[in-house]
């Protein structure tokens, strides 16, 4: 199972990687446009309000104007579409209400999928937007990525103390503190590979953070599996599942990262 995870790994970044390096923002855009709507078609396969092919296709359509109006909209205007949001879906309601029986739970789920995938992966296309935006994209995915794998060594070799046994019974402590410690190496394996990033204080923050969301993000996806009674999202990617199980940790990492460097001083546009 390892060997199939790693050979999976290692196709995706042969294609994410020289795509986020030479695509420019069209390129990023439909990287981002393309794993999101596959992880939303995923979670919507498993929410009962939504399973119906109607407001799939209206969900899916949905997500490509969010994602359409993240590469368009000034980064200033952005708080607008996520306002609006909510009240875009409950119109696209009232006007198919002869074709959705159940009204009030396929809304709340829609603007849930939104809330909870479409949105947070979108602010990868502002990051695409932004000068050598590129170059920030790629600091996350490799401090997470490491992030997981050494929560993944460090738990599987070292692990004693369970995390949370009720979410999920195979995260321990010992695995968060692996982690850890591959957040902080993908840190400085990136600031070697990029000497003109901020000081290693200020990255050092960043990567805490990372180090504390990234986890959060993952136990959220396993409250979520539990509770819809599903070991995966998806089957997509041999040894990780769907394209949601593999995103979950980037959920809340890639919305950290933009705000993170349009707050701390370090703006990117």
């Amino acid at each position: 199972m390892l060997g199939v995870r790693i050979i999976a790994a290692a196709v995706l970044a042969a294609i994410i990687i020289p795509t986020l390096i030479w695509g420019g923002t069209k390129g990023i855009a439909t990287l981002v446009a393309t794993f999101t709507l596959v992880a939303v078609w995923e979670l919507t396969s498993k929410l009962s309000g939504l399973k119906a092919l109607f407001p799939k296709l209206m969900l899916v359509a949905l997500t490509l104007i969010i994602l359409l109006l993240f590469y368009v909209v000034p980064v200033a205007a952005i708080a607008s579409v996520v306002v609006f949001c909510p009240l875009l879906i409950l119109a696209i309601h009232l006007f198919s209400y002869n074709l959705i029986e159940n009204t009030v739970e396929s809304v709340s789920q829609m603007i849930f999928v939104c809330a909870y995938v479409t949105i947070p992966l979108a602010h990868a296309i502002l990051l695409g937007r932004a000068d050598a935006g590129y170059l920030w994209i790629i600091f996350t995915l490799v401090v997470v990525c490491l992030g997981d794998a050494g929560a993944y060594f460090g738990g599987k070799y070292f692990g004693r103390r369970r995390l949370s046994a009720h979410v999920s019974p195979s995260k321990t402590v010992e695995g968060l503190i692996g982690g850890f410690v591959g957040n902080l190496a993908g840190m400085i394996v990136m600031k070697i590979i990029v000497p003109s990033f901020p000081p290693i204080g200020a990255l050092l923050k960043l990567t805490i953070l990372l180090a504390l969301a990234a986890p959060v993000g993952d136990l959220c996806a396993s409250a979520l599996k539990r509770r819809l009674e599903i070991k995966d999202f998806g089957s997509i990617i041999p040894g990780h599942g769907g394209v949601l199980d593999r995103a979950d940790s980037l959920i809340p990492s890639i919305p950290i990262v933009f705000y993170f460097m349009i707050f701390s001083g370090y703006g990117i546009f």
